[in-house]
């Protein structure tokens, strides 16, 4: 396995400068965030020029790209507005594509919805997912799809049967452990299920608090315990990246400095695939 780390977490470092900055800290590879609060990360921001230097800048300090993230969620109930997420993720594609990041690349997206909608989102969820299928088909890539707390998909047996119901080799599953984490279930029982639907990883940690709520924080400051999980992964057969993410409840406060987080996170899981017994490959 490897260690990526997302750009979701420097929204003010530009990619040129982003490079660099994680290989030096040691990762082996870099999600990229495509939004509007990321400077100069939109596909429309980022010309034929600047696309070859940065290719030119992976290739030279050996990073791989694990995915493209694009913000943003796949459940959208105006049609319209359906459409216009499926011409940026067309974008983020061929962006992903001219970088050179895969073969096929991987777009991460958020699934949405709410939790207790469920029932009556899910057949949407579907429908729509199957709209960026013949997408992923047409523009040769694959779409990560991520589950998370509190949205429709938010545990295991519903991330199973949305990616069993679309039934395509290029619809797949965005695993983030903590999301299954915070919905009670056990990193090995999540990891065993999931990684046979999965393409894409995030670590994240969370804080859980005796009234119920819990808050997002830094991989080594929370509940979750990376040590398990990657013994788990590795158990399961998976030999990918492990990519770390930063939550915007953590990157969002006054006084965040991007840099010592891109550091913490990276001791941290490094020192737990030590303590695995995970070679890094």
């Amino acid at each position: 396995m490897k260690i990526a780390y997302g750009t979701y977490a420097m929204p003010t470092i530009p990619l040129e400068e982003a490079i660099p900055l994680l290989a030096q800290i040691g990762y082996d590879g870099i999600e990229i965030a495509l939004g509007p609060q990321h400077v100069g990360s939109l596909p429309s921001q980022i010309d034929a020029d600047r696309r070859a230097r940065l290719r030119d800048l992976l290739a030279e300090y050996e990073m791989g790209v694990p995915a493209l993230f694009t913000l943003g969620h796949v459940l959208e109930p105006d049609e319209e507005a359906h459409r216009r997420n499926l011409a940026a993720v067309r974008e983020a594609a061929r962006l992903a594509h001219d970088l050179g990041t895969g073969d096929p690349p991987v777009i991460a997206r958020g699934i949405g919805g709410k939790t207790a909608l469920w029932e009556t989102q899910r057949h949407q969820i579907v429908k729509q997912l199957r709209d960026y299928d013949k997408l992923a088909r047409d523009e040769g890539f694959i779409l990560a799809v991520e589950a998370h707390c509190n949205a429709a998909v938010d545990r295991s047996e519903r991330a199973l049967w949305v990616i069993e119901e679309v039934g395509s080799p290029h619809i797949r599953l965005h695993f983030d452990i903590v999301h299954f984490f915070l919905a009670g279930e056990r990193e090995q029982d999540a990891v065993r299920a999931l990684v046979p639907i999965t393409r894409h990883t995030h670590i994240t940690d969370a804080r859980r608090h005796d009234d119920g709520t819990f808050e997002l924080v830094l991989l080594g400051q929370g509940d979750l315990d990376p040590v398990a999980y990657l013994k788990a992964m590795r158990d399961a057969g998976w030999t990918d990246f492990i990519t770390l993410e930063v939550s915007v409840q953590v990157w969002g406060k006054e006084g965040y400095d991007p840099v010592d987080a891109a550091t913490y996170c990276y001791r941290t899981l490094d020192n737990a695939f030590r303590a695995a017994g995970v070679p890094r490959t």
